[in-house]
């Protein structure tokens, strides 16, 4: 069968060796040449994602059977309608349906239409005064989304980016003026204490099946510090939770993704495709942080290599409309670990050649996926986002961590990673910090 993987990044990567354990025959496109989506396609494109005639045009003339999305941006450009209009199914949101995504406005007020639980309080604004009246009003720390996509990088935090209700108001100003996310347009919210975490599960509009808990790691530097990042690794545990997490956390938060697809559905804008989840869990239980459309990334490197289902099957009911609620993983733990270029997440350093031996990696019995990195002449370049991540399965953490780490010493260039990542201490840290607010 003729798989279309769409995207160049890590995630597609996991995405695109996954469909190769299923057999597929797959066929990339993506804008930079990622060497390991490369060499486990029969062809590939280099081309925008976001091209969406010059995309279609090449799927039909491939001849593929069936298409997966990776990463957001396609899908506000409408790339599954016009895939689907020339009858190549999809597994992947109608742009509609994606607006669960690509507006947070949009799924706010879902939520409150349909009194999902998991709602914090929250006002859009697209003017500075009233936005100025309203932080003033409010007693509680805030959070300034951007309406739009902003990579992970456009949320601020009282308390963490900013400290006054003046800079809350200056990043307002900047977010209007600027367009940042793509509109005029901001969302302020109330901030949750608790621990992030994410969900992800396949569905086929009607039908959802989760899959394992992952905590993705944002912050630049080690003990999360330093700048947002889209993520710079991330973990999963071998019961499928999290070691702060209680099992009502994990149901309440199955509960709130139902209700979503539930939602959609009602409103006549059916959603398929993959949902992510990010959550925070709270004392009062966990609330929804954003839906996005898609794998997470890292988070697909978590999953997937666990999967054990067969993945083309499990996409198939997808479209089909007959997914089966319980799809399994092995009983494993992973650690993911980002490798990126100095200076990312401020002003990272491109066009700097990377050297790893993919030999000695795969011998430690650590995965490796490529990610934003640009192959040229049989070397490696980064680019200013993600170069590539290691990712350790095993038994228990500690293990899938060192496994990880070990990895990671068989890469070499002007990069950096966090080695915190699935440490002990870290996590240990977490649990405490969750058990605190919890009141013991």
């Amino acid at each position: 069968m003729k798989v279309l993987a769409v995207g160049g990044g890590g995630r597609e990567h996991a995405i695109v060796e996954t469909l190769k354990r299923s057999d597929a025959r797959v066929f990339s496109i993506m804008k930079n040449r990622n060497p390991g989506i490369a060499r486990a396609s029969e062809d590939f494109l280099l081309c925008d994602e976001t091209n969406v005639e010059k995309v279609v045009a090449w799927a039909a003339r491939v001849g593929v059977d069936l298409a997966v999305i990776g990463p957001e941006a396609p899908l506000g450009y409408g790339l599954v309608d016009q895939l689907e209009a020339v009858s190549i199914p999809v597994v992947g949101p109608s742009r509609e349906a994606a607006r669960i995504e690509l507006s947070k406005e949009f799924a706010r007020d879902l939520m409150r239409r349909h009194a999902i639980p998991g709602l914090v309080e929250y006002q859009a604004f697209d003017d500075i005064a009233d936005a100025r009246r309203y932080i003033k009003e409010v007693n509680y720390p805030i959070v300034v989304k951007p309406i739009g996509l902003t990579g992970g990088k456009g949320v601020k935090v009282m308390g963490d980016h900013f400290h006054t209700k003046e800079e809350a108001l200056a990043y307002v100003q900047e977010v209007l003026e600027r367009r940042i996310g793509g509109q005029s347009r901001v969302l302020i919210e109330r901030r949750e204490d608790g621990e992030e975490f994410s969900l992800q599960a396949f569905t086929d509009g009607e039908h959802l099946a989760p899959m394992p808990l992952v905590q993705d790691y944002k912050r630049a530097e080690e003990g999360d510090r330093g700048p947002n990042t889209g993520g710079m690794g991330s973990i999963s545990v071998v019961d499928g939770l999290l070691p702060f997490l209680r099992r009502e956390d994990y149901e309440t938060a199955v509960t709130i993704m139902r209700k979503a697809i539930e939602a959609m559905r009602s409103e006549g804008v059916p959603y398929k495709g993959i949902l992510y989840g990010g959550f925070t869990s709270t004392p009062s239980g966990p609330k929804i942080l954003e839906f996005n459309a898609r794998f997470g990334d890292p988070e697909a490197m978590n999953v997937l290599p666990i999967l054990e289902h067969d993945f083309l099957e499990v996409l198939w009911s997808i479209v089909d409309g007959k997914l089966k609620e319980e799809v399994s993983f092995r009983r494993k733990a992973t650690v993911c670990k980002y490798v990126v270029p100095e200076g990312y997440g401020t002003k990272p350093l491109a066009d700097q050649e990377l050297h790893v031996d993919e030999a000695a990696i795969q011998q430690r019995g650590a995965i490796l996926y490529y990610a934003s990195v640009d192959e040229r002449d049989g070397r490696i370049f980064t680019t200013t986002s993600r170069a590539l991540a290691v990712v350790g399965v095993a038994d228990d953490l500690g293990s899938a961590e060192s496994l990880a780490e070990e990895g990671l010493a068989h890469v070499r260039g002007r990069v950096f990673m966090r080695h915190d990542i699935g440490k002990s201490s870290l996590v240990k840290q977490k649990v405490e910090r969750m058990r605190a607010l919890r009141g013991g």
